[in-house]
């Protein structure tokens, strides 16, 4: 494809002759893309901060940063295991998932209620690839672990194109600012999620449309529809996008695909696993096209809505909106704006801003060479500018805290945990086990566990519950994010699709002495029943 300079795009094999000859990979001029070549010149050290660094720095800073990336969020999802912080929604229920998979099992989860086949609440049947992991170490830790190494892998092509495109300084510079970013922080500080897996596929995927690999990009995109049932929005968005690029016919095909994918999951396959239907439909009222033209109300009676727009402006300084390449972030976003759940629109942590966090990094890497080459003495300080908004909006102190990674008594063993785990350790293998919220994935890997209350289960001969985890879940209000969220949450409850408030636990644990079960410890809040047949 010719340039806006008239320069042909290089070939495979004229790139590779360049590298041998220590050349830089020169840029097609592409003025929708954000620019690349400037006056004949690569876009190497078009930035003052991006002056080439050695060869050797350039290969092997990708893996390196990944690598890092990959120890930090490993290290920051264990010790918020060890104290306490995941849930049996989401790590157990995916555990208890993974383990039916790696067993050549239907994905059923007792957490859920009984028999509730995983496949009816989110269509993501590419988490059975992590079976064989089950197969050597059938753990949760092992989830938590997989899903660092996945999103650790997003740093790759992003470090490798930053690098290319920006020079060695500021390429590291807004690498790093990626692998710290508050969408992955949160996704990395919520559990372990299947979205996990969109992360490296959209930042490869991505970077190949930057580059203009459409059949790379189409590669890397096509299995998003395995990952959750929404996904297929973003791969019709990316077929649009090769529509509009000149590749109509594979961008059309890639557009019906998407789009059917979504249909079918949930139209047919959802309710197919669910007979209750697709459960988080209730929380987009009239249907997603009624609530889709009651946005801008929406925004109104709900002004957090407006939060993650903000944030995806933000932290790049509204840079990214130099390249077409950030309307990708719309399939990933608008269905969580229509939707009335205020964890939908969270930027906390939850874990989904993360497909977004690539999308935005490739395309405001994109645009900024543009920047740079301006004849306008603004827009270049623009340019040099955004890297810093960039560094200081990713490490503030606010997004900092709120996530925790970067605090050091996140990795301090509390009281508390230690306590309870004492109480665990009383509970022998193979048991029946109802388990409040936070304990629930301390037991999955030695026994049968369901939530607590156990929903009808007569099975259970023990309860454990976390008494200080419910006080602390009252005082913060978490429980408390509106009345009409709190009365869906309440009926979804009584399905067995959601887990129970603290009210209903708190409900439920009056109950215990009347069907036979004795209390036999107590420790700092953390208290064990055993029932008497």
């Amino acid at each position: 494809m010719p340039g806006a300079a008239g320069v042909e795009e290089p070939t495979g094999e004229a790139e590779a002759a360049g590298a041998a000859a220590g050349e830089a990979k020169p840029e097609n001029a592409d003025p929708v893309d954000g620019g690349g070549t400037v006056g004949g010149r690569s876009d190497e050290g078009v930035l003052p901060e991006g002056s080439a660094g050695p060869e050797r720095l350039r290969r092997w800073a990708p893996g390196v940063l990944a690598a890092f990336l990959f120890c930090l969020y490993s290290a920051y999802a264990i010790a918020r295991h060890r104290n306490l912080y995941t849930g049996g929604f989401d790590l157990g229920i995916f555990d208890q998932a993974v383990r039916a998979y790696a067993a050549f099992e239907a994905p059923i989860v007792p957490i859920k209620g009984p028999g509730f086949n995983l496949l009816g609440d989110h269509f993501h049947p590419i988490i059975a690839l992590l079976a064989p992991l089950y197969w050597l170490w059938p753990h949760p830790v092992t989830l938590l672990v997989a899903q660092a190494a996945l999103i650790a892998v997003s740093a790759v092509p992003i470090t490798r194109y930053a690098l290319r495109r920006l020079g060695t300084g500021a390429g590291l510079t807004m690498s790093a600012m990626y692998g710290l970013s508050w969408g992955v922080q949160g996704a990395i500080g919520f559990d372990f999620h299947e979205i996990a897996f969109a992360v490296p596929m959209l930042a490869f995927a991505m970077v190949a449309l930057a580059e203009h690999r459409w059949t790379a990009a189409v590669a890397w995109t096509l299995p998003l529809i395995f990952v959750k049932e929404d996904m297929g929005l973003t791969v019709a968005a990316v077929g649009a996008y090769l529509c509009w690029r000149g590749s109509r016919r594979t961008g059309a095909l890639l557009v019906v695909i998407g789009l059917g994918a979504v249909a079918l999951t949930v139209k047919v396959l959802l309710p197919y696993f669910n007979t209750n239907g697709f459960s988080y439909s209730e929380f987009v009222e009239g249907g997603p096209f009624q609530a889709l033209l009651g946005l801008p109300l929406g925004f109104g009676e709900h002004p957090g809505k407006a939060m993650p727009i903000i944030m995806v402006l933000v932290i790049t300084c509204g840079a990214a909106l130099r390249s077409p390449l950030t309307l990708l972030v719309i399939p990933g976003l608008l269905p969580r704006l229509i939707s009335d759940n205020p964890f939908h629109w969270s930027i906390g942590g939850v874990h989904y801003n993360a497909p977004l966090m690539p999308v935005l990094f490739v395309a405001t890497i994109s645009a900024l060479p543009a920047f740079a080459a301006s004849r306008h003495r603004f827009a270049r300080r623009y340019g040099r500018v955004v890297i810093w908004v960039t560094v200081v909006s990713t490490l503030l102190p606010p997004m900092v805290v709120w996530n925790g990674m970067l605090v050091p008594d996140t990795y301090r063993l509390e009281r508390h945990a230690v306590a309870a785990g004492r109480v665990l350790s009383m509970i022998p293998d193979g048991a029946a086990v109802a388990a409040s919220n936070r304990l629930a994935p301390h037991l999955v890997d030695r026994a049968e566990v369901v939530l607590f209350p156990s929903r009808g289960d007569d099975r259970v001969d023990w309860v454990v519950i976390d008494t200080i985890y419910w006080a602390k879940e009252e005082a913060s209000g978490a429980s408390k994010p509106g009345r009409e969220y709190i009365e869906a949450r309440e009926r979804r409850a009584e399905l067995g699709l959601d887990s129970p408030s603290s009210r209903q636990q708190s409900a439920a644990l009056r109950t215990l002495g009347g069907r036979g079960f004795v209390q036999v410890a107590s420790e700092d809040g953390v208290l064990l029943f055993r029932r008497n047949r």
